[in-house]
């Protein structure tokens, strides 16, 4: 097993990269969660008057389409493009609680892959997890391989 020997520069910025994505990624769920789970402030909030400016509005009919299917609008689109990277940094520095939640999936998968190589450093790099001896069987592989061709659509 290779001894753990003093951090290198890549590690050292990796956790001071890793720390605040994964923090911001944290505070997008939690302002997601009361997004959602307040519904109170929602409801009362608005008036009757205020729906029935919002139900007058006209929608472009490739808008709604791009909204059905799941996808982003064209001016959302167009919007994100438009953006600079220096605007991008400054916001998600300053935590704009509108771009957290633009950006929570990023964020999550971002956060993810961070954590996917956590994981892989602790396994490789660490005595945390016993060192053993593999074995491989050939016909076990290719029991186990087809079963997942014949269990795949």
């Amino acid at each position: 097993m290779v001894e753990a020997g003093p951090l290198t520069p890549g590690q050292i910025s990796f956790v001071l990269g890793f720390i605040p994505v994964f923090t911001t990624w944290l505070y997008s769920e939690v302002l997601e969660f009361r997004k959602t789970f307040s519904p109170l402030k929602i409801c009362c909030s608005h008036s009757n008057t205020n729906l029935m400016e919002l139900g007058n509005e006209r929608v472009k009919e490739g808008d709604h389409v791009m909204l059905l299917e799941g996808g982003l609008s064209n001016s959302a689109s167009q919007r994100i493009q438009s953006t600079s990277l220096r605007t991008t940094l400054i916001r998600f520095a300053a935590m704009d609680e509108s771009f957290l939640s633009e950006n929570r999936s990023l964020l999550r998968a971002m956060s993810e892959f961070g954590g996917l190589l956590v994981y892989f450093f602790v396994c490789d790099r660490t005595n945390l997890f016993p060192e053993i001896s593999k074995s491989y069987s050939r016909d076990l592989f290719l029991f186990l391989y087809l079963l997942l061709i014949i269990a795949s659509p």
